[in-house]
């Protein structure tokens, strides 16, 4: 007999595919049952994840008490902010400067315009790293050759290798353009001159990463080139200049990545210099201006070394899909996930579809594995996804908590954001998957598939949305090199953080991952 089912969420106006089962809703019923259901549940390891579909970026190392040290570097086109550039004559290239604009907020108690003081936003650590910045003769095309240029090219994770055995060595400044062997960010804002009809405009800006780099370098590469083919237009630029490697090294004990922006408008390079021109009246004169090379608007994308503990990478692999496993290992970036089989008996699953349920919740709580973690600082939210369509699943469609600016209060219905026992027994996740399983319950033909269970610091970043909130579509990053997965949430790869969870073979029988059904029985 076909299953009844009432849900307790409201319906969002979403895409189409994703509706809500069954007309009923019911309040509070006072004969709800609750069945506990056997699931497997395993890691897996990803060491390939494509990274040039994001608008942030990481830069530096962390070094996780679990999964040990990585480290993110970044490779970046540049572009010219104009074709063909005038340098005007007898040009003195006085200084270049590289601006990225960190994540930064003012605090509440700045007390004057003139001294605002701020707090970087999505700074991990506090230590240093050694950076690094050189040329290098990788290009980076835009459309896919082996697809004959009608899909995008797609970069990876795993890809410093290729990077750097295309550094061109520099003659000038003996080796990088830039050697900053403690570099650490700063919290003060900084003051720039704008060039504007040969006067400076100071203007104060928010706290960036601001070096100052050769300018032998790029007097050789940019002000001496004016005329020239390789400066007529962006398209010979790029063959010409084919990419910056921004090179993160760790220091010894040091703890320290830093999440950029690298759509943001101010991510550029500048250079200012003074030339001579000829005024209104026919009088040569000398004047100061500025040039920009863009980094905003490029091809780019993140690269990652560092390798799991190998007592951890045992542990992940010795997990099997038949049996599941007794721990959990998540890692955002080029980490690691676990995928989760609900109904693996089928048996069960056909039980269910002849008995005569109201279903009005089903939930996954994720217990993390206080043992193993030792106190760590845990993740805030994770996100489940359809692995055999690499899309959302109903749950977080029709979520009616949507809110698109606050991520923290967002979203919750589906995914709760980490909480501690009532008893202070430990710490756990909840999922809550009622419209999924309702649909496997109700639907003969719905497809059991496979769920990823990943890392995501805003869980709004997994899905593209209207201005009305609408359902666009998944946003995902292709995965190499696995048999199981061929895509992640492009959100999991915004954090650094990593956790254990307790799995479907955990010994402690309270914290063991179960689905949990709570339903009313008719009969």
């Amino acid at each position: 007999m076909t299953a009844i089912v009432a849900v307790v969420f409201a319906f969002v106006a979403c895409d189409e595919e994703f509706t809500e089962i069954g007309g009923e809703i019911i309040n509070n019923p006072s004969n709800v049952e609750t069945r506990e259901v056997e699931v497997n549940a395993y890691s897996h390891k990803l060491n390939s994840v494509q990274t040039n579909n994001l608008n942030n970026y990481f830069l530096g190392t962390t070094n996780h008490p679990i999964y040990g040290e990585s480290t993110a570097s970044i490779v970046t086109q540049l572009s010219l902010s104009g074709p063909n550039p005038d340098f005007g004559d007898n040009v003195t290239l006085d200084s270049v400067v590289m601006t990225i604009p960190y994540y930064s907020s003012e605090i509440a108690s700045s007390t004057s315009e003139s001294n605002v003081e701020y707090q970087l936003d999505s700074v991990y650590g506090n230590g240093s790293f050694n950076l690094k910045i050189y040329e290098t003769g990788f290009f980076l095309n835009d459309l896919d050759p082996d697809t004959d240029f009608e899909q995008r090219q797609k970069y990876f994770s795993d890809q410093q290798d290729a990077i750097e055995q295309n550094i061109i060595e520099q003659d000038l400044v003996g080796g990088p353009i830039y050697v900053d062997e403690d570099f650490s960010p700063s919290d003060q804002s900084y003051v720039s001159y704008e060039i504007a009809e040969g006067e400076n405009d100071t203007v104060v800006n928010t706290p960036a990463l601001r070096i100052k780099l050769p300018v032998n370098f790029f007097k050789q590469k940019i002000i001496d080139k004016e005329g020239s083919d390789e400066l007529m237009n962006n398209a010979n630029f790029r063959d010409y200049f084919r990419s910056l490697f921004i090179k993160a090294e760790p220091n010894a004990g040091e703890d320290l990545q830093i999440l950029f922006n690298l759509s943001n408008q101010d991510a550029k390079i500048n250079l200012y210099y003074t030339s001579e021109n000829e005024n209104a009246d026919g009088e040569v004169e000398r004047s100061r201006g500025a040039y920009t090379l863009n980094i905003a608007g490029n091809s780019k994308f993140n690269t990652y070394t560092g390798e799991f503990p190998e007592d951890i990478l045992q542990k992940i692999q010795a997990q099997t899909e038949e049996t599941g496993a007794e721990n959990l290992y998540l890692k955002s970036q080029e980490g690691s996930m676990a995928i989760i089989e609900l109904f693996p008996d089928v048996e069960v699953l056909e039980n269910l579809r002849e008995e005569e349920l109201l279903v009005n919740e089903a939930d996954l709580t994720f217990y993390i594995n206080d043992d193993l973690t030792n106190g760590d600082l845990q993740p805030r939210r994770l996100y489940l996804y359809d692995v055999a369509n690499n899309t959302i699943i109903a749950d977080y469609a029709l979520d009616a908590t949507l809110n698109p600016s606050n991520p923290e209060l967002s979203l919750t219905n589906f995914s709760e954001p980490v909480q501690v026992s009532e008893d202070g027994s430990g710490s756990f996740y909840t999922l809550r998957v009622t419209n999924h399983v309702s649909n496997l319950i109700n639907n003969e033909e719905a497809e059991n598939v496979k769920l990823g269970l990943v890392i995501v610091p805003n869980i709004n970043t997994v899905a593209a949305r209207d201005q009305q909130g609408n359902f666009i579509g998944p946003i995902m990053s292709s995965v190499r090199g696995s048999a199981l997965i061929d895509q992640v949430p492009s959100g999991s790869l915004l954090s650094p953080y990593g956790t254990i969870l307790h799995g479907n073979l955990s010994a402690d029988d309270e914290k063991r991952l179960k689905l949990r059904i709570y339903y009313t029985n008719f009969n």
